[in-house]
């Protein structure tokens, strides 16, 4: 390595023994990728060790990109995972992966997906409803339930068969419908207030129109009397409708849950599953900490819930993306199987694209991991050390924190002094 060089830059110009030590052990992340979204809530803050007068700007956190090294996505691409180098320096890691893909990911595993990660593991802090939405065939995604306050809830899969024009029409009836509802309260409306008016009101069924007059009136004094009410008791009639038509399943800690389109429903069919529609989140404002596990690629947004500022939805390629038949909710909530032969190793989700394994070591059974692909790991509880089998130190990873395990690790061990819950993210492999 040359004098002026940092690591990061010999990294990437590709110095035999900055490669070397960076191949050989675990790839950890910075943990403060977050993004800021209008559903977010306060514990990711906490969950990642982020200090609390870190302000975050005028929205709150609503997810954190873990493993974030595939810019063929847009978001992927705007919001890169970092690493930080012991001597301070840092690079992204999409740029590292393309400039040495060969020698931390290996040459089969470039020929067959790129230089760069496929997945993109997220964490999720959910407070208020996401938008209704869908993602293309082939892209399904599970959830890991971190934490959630008591008697939380998301909305996933419809519970009814559903017509999917009828749909669309009642989708851009209530778009048409915001854009009246601003127009009567005036040409210049802040909506961001409308919203903080509004967004309650809607979320509690059985509050009438008549319990936001008082609001309307000091907030929006120019408006017509009675026009606004009449509006909002419309859209209030197809939030509640559109959310009673899919399933409302309750979340626990520990809990996991794959979204895709059930067995049953494409036996015989020659289709690939689909993510099932879904609104992450609950009208009751519950908390919800999750690790989602899927592959790159777009959300189509079909309806935001009447939230303000409108959000871009594009209503009928999300309704032609989707399942349009009834699902249960027992369709989608996984069970953590025994792998036989590794104490302390359970599997979820065995699908096309990854498999989620759950290691649990703790102070009397540590777990040993075979040789593999590249992969990552997602740290719930901890912490754990992880070693080579012989004893070599590779890397702790602390509750929050994640990495990437870079193709040179081979067999390793993770051990922890106390019970530890760590997430496996592997690839499906030939």
């Amino acid at each position: 390595m040359g004098r002026t060089d940092d690591k990061a830059d010999a990294a990437l110009r590709g110095d035999e023994h900055v490669l070397a030590e960076l191949a050989s052990n675990l790839i950890r992340v910075e943990c403060d990728n977050l993004v800021e979204r209008p559903w977010g809530g306060d514990w990711l803050k906490r969950f990642k060790k982020i200090p609390h007068d870190l302000a975050s700007g005028s929205l709150p956190w609503g997810e954190s990109f873990e493993i974030s090294a595939f810019d063929a996505d847009g978001e992927a691409g705007r919001f890169p995972s970092n690493i930080r180098f012991d001597d301070g320096s840092r690079v992204d890691l999409p740029r590292l992966l393309k400039a040495q893909g060969d020698a931390l990911l290996g040459g089969a595993f470039v020929g067959r997906y790129g230089s760069c990660f496929p997945l993109l593991p997220k964490t999720l802090d959910i407070k208020e409803l996401l938008s209704v939405q869908g993602h293309p065939v082939g892209h399904t995604e599970a959830y890991v339930i971190i934490d959630a306050e008591p008697g939380a809830t998301i909305r996933l899969g419809f519970n009814r068969d559903i017509d999917a024009a009828e749909l669309i029409d009642e989708l851009n009836h209530g778009i048409r419908q915001q854009a009246r509802l601003l127009e009567n309260l005036g040409s210049d409306a802040d909506v961001s207030s409308v919203q903080q008016i509004v967004a309650r009101w809607f979320a509690t069924r059985d509050a009438d129109a008549e319990s936001l007059s008082s609001r309307l009136d000091q907030a929006f004094p120019r408006r017509t009397a009675g026009a606004a009410e009449s509006i909002l008791t419309e859209l209030k009639r197809l939030y509640w409708h559109v959310l009673d038509s899919m399933n409302a399943i309750e979340v626990r800690p520990g809990q996991i849950i794959y979204n895709a389109t059930p067995k049953r429903l494409l036996a015989g069919s020659g289709q690939a599953a689909c993510a099932e529609v879904h609104a992450l989140g609950n009208p009751e404002g519950l908390e919800i900490l999750m690790l989602e596990i899927r592959r790159p690629g777009p959300t189509f947004r079909a309806w935001d819930n009447v939230r303000f500022p409108k959000r871009e939805v594009d209503i009928a390629v999300a309704i032609n993306a989707l399942n349009l038949r009834a699902t249960q909710p027992e369709e989608f909530v996984c069970e953590r199987c025994p792998v036989p032969g590794r104490d302390g190793v359970f599997v979820s989700v065995d699908c096309e694209h990854f498999r989620l394994e759950h290691l649990m070591p703790d102070s009397v059974c540590p777990i040993d991991v075979p040789a593999s692909g590249p992969h990552s790991l997602h740290c719930l509880s901890g912490p754990v050390e992880v070693t080579s089998i012989s004893g070599r130190a590779m890397g702790c990873l602390e509750r929050g924190e994640s990495a990437l395990v870079p193709v040179g690790v081979g067999a390793y061990r993770v051990i922890a002094q106390t019970h530890a819950d760590v997430v496996r993210v592997t690839l499906a492999q030939d």
